[in-house]
């Protein structure tokens, strides 16, 4: 009882430890960035303008995705789940996940297991096709100008590819034995091979998943151009890739902290301050936090009436 109340306190205390580091580090560089930093209102403007369309991506991704596992979602659901989610991710307990899967089940009868599956798919092609783009994006650089490229990212990024793998296994093959494990091992696999059984949905969450990867770089770019650092649109495309790496360690709330370090890592392997990098994350973290925070408190009124108005008419059962 008493581990399992400690467990509870740990989110808290990884949170103000990378709070009060980050706030310290500030506090003795900041005549220095008070200098660097030059943010204009337009540079502003934009970053607020990228942040909802990486929103309206989200969105998307969500009506396509849980269209194809025969839920009849709208693209206003989308949105919604996708503002919804992330806010809910902010908490101290990264509840988006629990958030989506709730309403979905409440609202339109999906299945737990086939959801759980199905969004851990979703993940896993998300992280295989970052991983194919960071090793083009190097092969471009190595091709084109014979830049050396680090190996630690070249291992990463085709860490990152080779997950693809664990999307076309045929996992079908599984044979439980009989009962209440069949059925659930039936709904696993099933979650889970809705991409490689669709190849066009495979294929549109694709372009999805590269347009968001460009707009995340650009909001990279204006925050670390606000910073003076004469970064390139092809590094921060690195950045943007390695970012999905941040959904693996959700301890911190947004996974505060976390998304800095990645960020920062890959930018030092290319040359740059890990310092300035953290902090010019940070600028695109407050403007994006922002963002959410508005959208999310809108559409976790307008999914909750939806949710407790009833089973839409053409809603039909998709698992258990």
């Amino acid at each position: 009882m008493k581990s399992s109340k400690l467990r509870s306190y740990l989110p808290y205390v990884f949170l103000m430890t990378a709070l009060t580091v980050f706030i310290v580090y500030l506090c003795r560089n900041a005549d220095r960035y008070r200098q660097l930093l030059d943010l204009s209102t337009g540079s502003l403007f934009l970053l607020v303008g990228l942040a909802l369309v990486f929103s309206f991506g989200k969105g998307l991704t969500n009506r396509l995705f849980y269209s194809g596992l025969g839920v009849p979602l709208t693209l206003n659901e989308g949105l919604g789940l996708a503002a919804v989610t992330t806010l809910a991710n902010h908490l101290p307990f990264s509840g988006g996940l629990i958030a989506k899967g709730a309403y979905l089940k409440q609202r339109h009868k999906l299945g737990y297991t086939r959801f759980l599956s199905a969004t851990l798919a979703l993940y896993v092609c998300s992280l295989a096709v970052n991983g194919v783009l960071g090793l083009a994006v190097m092969a471009y650089w190595k091709l084109a100008s014979n830049t050396a490229v680090p190996s630690v990212l070249v291992l990463g990024f085709s860490a990152m590819a080779a997950s693809f793998l664990l999307l076309i296994l045929p996992w079908e093959a599984i044979d439980p034995v009989s009962g209440k494990l069949a059925r659930r091992v039936t709904q696993l696999v099933d979650g889970w091979q809705v991409l490689s059984k669709n190849w066009v949905l495979f294929g549109k969450l694709i372009g999805i998943q590269i347009g968001m990867v460009l707009v995340f770089a650009g909001r990279f770019w204006l925050a670390f151009h606000a910073l003076s650092q004469d970064v390139t649109l092809a590094q921060c495309v690195l950045f943007s890739l390695g970012n999905v790496l941040t959904t693996l360690v959700t301890i911190t709330p947004g996974g505060l902290g976390v998304r800095e370090g990645i960020v920062a890592g890959v930018a030092s392997l290319l040359g740059f301050e890990a310092g300035v990098s953290a902090v010019a994350v940070g600028i695109d973290r407050l403007v994006a936090t922002s963002v959410v925070i508005v959208l999310g408190t809108i559409y976790t009124y307008v999914l909750s009436k939806k949710a407790t108005d009833g089973e839409p008419a053409d809603a039909v059962s998709v698992g258990e």
